[in-house]
């Protein structure tokens, strides 16, 4: 199996934190961390060489974590695309990157998309607030409205931060995506992230969060920049499988899967 790609600084980061032990013949590096907007805890296995290609490998790694941090609500591990593990592990995120170039289609007619003005700053909070909610709901987690906004303000402040909003022929705003600069501490590659995109009912939200998706990719482009953006896996089989028909869809449309972060109970 090819080991994954790191970023030495990273690493070294990491060593000078104490956060790399060895599992066996693994180095990885291992820690607790906090959900800031659910209150969940977790042991995160952000990197592993070499990575976990298996079930026995992976179950080894969950046993260490739960060994080392009994407390937490449970195990988080950071593996490549393809990896496929069973019981108790589920897929918890998933990690989709779209290189530079590409749409989706021409969009409707009646719609325009601009950067987001002051006039919009509140509907898009709003929006930013439902979208938390939901996320966390799909995960079996309830947010409060409040937690959810403050949240969302966090969003909203973050220095570069690029939201685009779809506009109806009257000016009224059906939807928004929104961009952030980030960089995969672990391999050190930029991206431009689509944080966010949400078409809300009663608009069309298909045609119209791809006409956002291609102002993301566009924006991508000019910068020289791949985008990455994640889908929220939901708990229980149906929705577990209906994460899968989301992530099947977005590779359709010439996603890629970057990378995936899988949970299990600490138990």
């Amino acid at each position: 199996m090819t080991a994954v790609r790191v970023d030495p600084a990273y690493l070294a980061a990491c060593r000078d934190a104490d956060l790399v032990v060895r599992v066996g013949e693994v180095e990885c590096v291992l820690g607790r961390t906090d959900d800031a907007l659910t209150g969940r805890d977790f042991c995160l296995i952000e990197y592993a060489d070499p990575p976990p290609g298996s079930q026995a490998a992976a179950e080894a790694l969950r046993a260490y974590a739960v060994a080392a941090h009994p407390e937490v609500s449970g195990v988080l591990l950071r593996t490549g695309p393809g990896v496929r593990l069973g019981p108790p592990w589920t897929e918890h995120l998933t990690y989709v990157r779209h290189d530079i170039g590409g749409t989706s289609g021409p969009g409707p007619d009646d719609v325009t998309v601009l950067p987001a003005g002051p006039e919009h700053e509140e509907r898009v909070r709003g929006w930013f607030a439902d979208a938390f909610r939901t996320g966390a709901a799909e995960q079996g987690v309830t947010v409060p409205r409040a937690d959810a906004e403050a949240q969302a303000d966090t969003v909203l402040a973050a220095p570069e931060r690029l939201t685009l909003v779809a506009t109806l022929a009257g000016g009224e705003p059906a939807g928004h995506a929104t961009l952030l600069p980030f960089t995969d501490e672990v391999t050190g590659i930029e991206y431009l992230e689509l944080f966010d995109v949400l078409v809300p009912v009663p608009f069309e939200t298909r045609p119209l969060s791809r006409l956002l998706t291609d102002a993301a990719l566009a924006r991508g482009t000019r910068a020289g920049l791949p985008l990455l953006g994640n889908v929220v896996h939901r708990t229980g089989a149906p929705g577990q499988e209906h994460s899968a028909r989301v992530v099947a869809a977005l590779h359709r449309r010439g996603w890629e899967t970057d990378h995936v972060y899988w949970h299990a109970p600490n138990s």
